[in-house]
């Protein structure tokens, strides 16, 4: 039932961005010609939903984050590319026919969500205006070509300055390209294309925030601005629940490298540590890193201790819903435990009253679905298993990790993120060298009489 459920909702999703498009090309045709006929809006549609349904419906379903979040993706890539092609509608018809450009949905779509999505956006870009431009595919060309160097260059951006690149290189090359084909030698054209790029950056960075907030899909910058320490969740966190704050920054280094070394989203990776364990915050002394004398869950009983803990899941995920934090943070939040058994109180069940259930003590849920959360679980299991230990060597830390994974894997944790053996044998290092960094041994400083010492 449910994946008929899921199968009806992708075939609604295609048909309402069948609809979008639709709708656009007959306000395309009225903005520029202030007529509708039937050859134009035939010919058009067919060709753009030739390239549509076949190519770009097709490669977004293979994503796996358009899979775990339909609505969200697809609106992060369809806001931008709408916007940008109204407005370049207006420049096609009032200003310039040689001044379209690609880059603000280019650069907002692969700062948000990938190079290949951004390239894709150019695509489609390139093709509609091709096809108003007669139906010339050369120039639909001239105008994809730079969008695929914009959307290259944007993918790894993490400061607002450094979108003067794609800005420079992309209006760079889309001059050449004009030029050496023979379409314009105006210079007054060229003036203007740079004008429409440098406006375009302007209007990208004006409305990513909006864009982020509604579709909770993040760019490095965004999740950066996140990331702040001032942020109201983390204050309360630092306030209320210390221990785990301080545990929280010390999985986030742990977190940073070991995404770092598989080339995965640091910047993802770092914040979503931060916020991990948002949830504690509602009892907070009912986790070992904030306790200092008594121990709450000794009054409860392990069924009970089970579902506090549950809770600060479900709190964490509560909090990332009102606060609007970016959608894969709150899979961070809610898959970092996965579904695992709760060992220590499921032991406690079965000593007491001799019942063998370890339903009643799994975690909600579900297991990890990208290799961010699945390498946040990891560390944060790791992390606290240091805690435990007073001398701290890289041979128990390799052991406990061995086991960890071993742990990991019969439970079937590991089983939908993606990760491979080979990368977790290259972060196993990694994590050692980073958890023996932070936990090294000082000196002991001499007590030295304060008469010797004073001035």
């Amino acid at each position: 039932m449910e994946k008929k459920v899921t199968s009806d909702s992708k075939q609604k999703g295609v048909i309402v961005r069948v609809l979008i498009f639709i709708v656009l090309s007959v306000f395309t045709e009225l903005l520029l010609w202030k007529k509708l006929t039937f050859a134009f809006q035939i010919r058009f549609n067919l060709i753009m939903m030739a390239v549509w349904i076949p190519i770009i419906e097709l490669i977004m379903s293979y994503k796996r984050y358009f899979r775990l979040h339909r609505q969200n993706y697809w609106g992060a890539f369809m806001l931008p590319l709408i916007l940008n092609i109204v407005i370049n509608l207006f420049i096609f018809k009032y200003l310039n026919i040689f001044g379209l450009t690609t880059i603000l949905s280019t650069l907002i779509i692969s700062m948000l969500i990938d190079f290949e999505s951004g390239v894709l956006s150019a695509f489609v870009f390139s093709t509609f205006f091709g096809l108003l431009f007669g139906f010339d595919f050369r120039y639909a060309i001239i105008v994809f070509i730079p969008g695929v160097l914009i959307a290259f260059v944007s993918q790894k951006i993490t400061r607002r300055i450094e979108i003067f690149f794609p800005f420079l290189l992309g209006s760079l090359l889309q001059t050449f390209l004009l030029y050496i084909f023979g379409y314009s030698r105006n210079t007054l054209d060229f003036i203007i294309i740079v004008a429409v790029n440098f406006m375009g950056i302007l209007v990208s960075m004006g409305i990513l925030p909006f864009i982020e907030y509604i579709t909770r899909v993040y760019s490095d910058i965004g999740l950066l601005e996140l990331g702040n320490l001032n942020h109201p969740l983390l204050r309360e966190l630092s306030m209320k629940a210390p221990g785990t704050y301080y545990h929280s920054m010390l999985v986030a280094n742990m977190l940073d490298s070991s995404v770092e070394y598989i080339g995965g989203r640091t910047v993802l990776a770092r914040i979503g540590a931060y916020f991990h364990d948002i949830g504690k915050t509602w009892k907070p002394l009912f986790f070992t890193e904030n306790q200092k004398d008594e121990n709450p869950h000794d009054k409860l009983s392990p069924k009970l201790s089970s579902l506090v803990l549950d809770y600060h899941v479900r709190y964490g995920q509560e909090l990332a819903k009102k606060y609007r934090l970016p959608i894969l943070i709150e899979d961070m939040i809610v898959q970092h435990q996965g579904t695992r058994v709760k060992q220590y109180f499921y032991k406690k069940y079965m000593e007491t009253t001799g019942n063998k259930n370890p339903e009643l003590f799994r975690y909600p849920g579900p297991v990890p679905q990208f290799k961010e959360a699945a390498l946040l679980m990891l560390c944060d299991i790791t992390e606290a298993y240091a805690r435990t230990l007073k001398d701290l060597t890289p041979a128990k830390l390799s052991e406990s990790i061995d086991n960890f994974l071993q742990s990991l894997y019969f439970e079937g944790q590991l089983d939908e993120c993606g990760l491979t053996v080979k990368e977790l044998k290259k972060i196993k290092g990694t994590i050692i060298r980073t958890l023996l960094a932070m936990n090294h041994k000082r000196i002991t400083y001499p007590k030295l009489d304060e008469k010797d010492i004073k001035r």
